[in-house]
């Protein structure tokens, strides 16, 4: 029989494994354990890894087992637990005050997307509500208003990575968290979970898409905007002749 070392196992038979051995060692939490490791999996296979690399990477599922189900006497790790206890509330102040700022930063982004997307529909019907928007030729307006509305698309693309980048990071501490708990307690941990968000490859080629032909569509309507104002007003500095800053040529 083939030893764990040498042995490569797929997906579906290192979590039978891990199943049966959880259930042999009758762990109440088995359920989430085996939907920890199953998460694991997908980020990895999402990575480009494959399911036997990954298996290998993890360990023997009966170890893994065997460590969930294994208790340290209470009296020899108070101590530790104590001091980690102390360690841990240091590092969730630091984290709470290291989240705050990508935290302003994703509802900054989002505030940006919904503002362009607005002036990017005022552009397009030409519609200029308490005369903010400077004024410009129909074509014009139309022109930048698409221009506005793949601004808009760019930054709500880079929202949701960035969102679940931040949301990836929040768990990935989590995990910290707990892991660093159950090394006190001498409890068994869970696999570290990566930085970055694991998309579904579907998903991640269509952001890539759309950031692509936003970051495009930006580029060639701005500079052609540019050019047709340029030609309609007759100046390099278009908007110094249709008096946007209240000087006219």
């Amino acid at each position: 029989m083939l030893s764990w070392k040498v042995r490569k196992m797929t997906k579906s038979e290192f979590l039978g494994l891990l199943r049966s051995e959880l259930t042999q060692n009758k762990i109440s939490d088995a359920d989430d354990v085996l939907d920890e490791y199953e998460q694991h999996f997908a980020f990895k296979l999402a990575d480009g890894f494959s399911e036997e690399e990954i298996a290998a990477r993890l360990g023997d599922p009966v170890r893994l087992a065997r460590q969930f189900g294994f208790e340290r006497e209470n009296e020899d790790h108070e101590v530790g637990k104590v001091m980690t206890v102390i360690g841990l509330g240091f590092a969730d102040l630091a984290a709470g005050l290291f989240f705050l700022l990508p935290a302003v930063w994703i509802v900054a982004m989002a505030g940006l997307t919904a503002a362009c997307l607005v002036l990017a529909v005022c552009l397009i019907i030409n519609l200029n509500p308490g005369a903010l928007i400077p004024a410009m030729p129909t074509i014009s307006s139309l022109i930048f208003g698409i221009g506005m509305a793949a601004l808009g698309m760019l930054v709500g693309a880079g929202t949701v990575y960035f969102a679940a980048f931040f949301r990836q990071m929040i768990r990935a501490f989590g995990r910290f968290h707990r892991n660093t708990m159950a090394v006190a307690k001498g409890e068994a941990v869970l696999p570290a979970l990566a930085l970055y968000p694991g998309f579904k490859p579907r998903f991640k080629r269509g952001l890539r898409r759309l950031t692509m032909i936003s970051l495009l569509a930006v580029v060639v309507f701005f500079i052609v905007g540019m050019i047709i104002s340029m030609i309609h007003s007759g100046a390099l500095e278009f908007w110094h002749a249709w008096g946007w800053f209240g000087y006219t040529g």
